[in-house]
C-alpha cells in the first residue's frame, strides 16, 4: 500500500514539474478565481443571515412591545 502511495506521489510531482510555465500560470489563475469565487459567496452568505438575523430580531422586538 505504501509503495502505491508513493509511487503516486512522484508521478504527481513529475506531472507538476513536467507543466510548462504557461500551464502553471492557468493553473494558479484558476485556483485564483476559484478562490475569489469562494470568497465572494461566504461574504453574500454571511450578509444574508446578518441581515435575515436583524429582520427576525426587529420583528420579535415588534411583537414583544404591543
Amino acid at each position: 500500500m505504501k509503495k502505491i502511495t508513493i509511487a503516486a506521489i512522484i508521478l504527481s510531482i513529475f506531472a507538476v514539474a513536467g507543466c510548462s510555465n504557461q500551464n502553471k500560470q492557468d493553473m494558479k489563475q484558476g485556483l485564483t478565481e476559484v478562490g475569489h469565487a469562494t470568497r465572494d459567496a461566504t461574504k453574500a452568505t454571511g450578509h444574508f443571515f446578518r441581515d435575515t438575523t436583524k429582520d427576525v430580531i426587529e420583528n420579535v422586538k415588534q411583537a414583544t412591545s404591543d
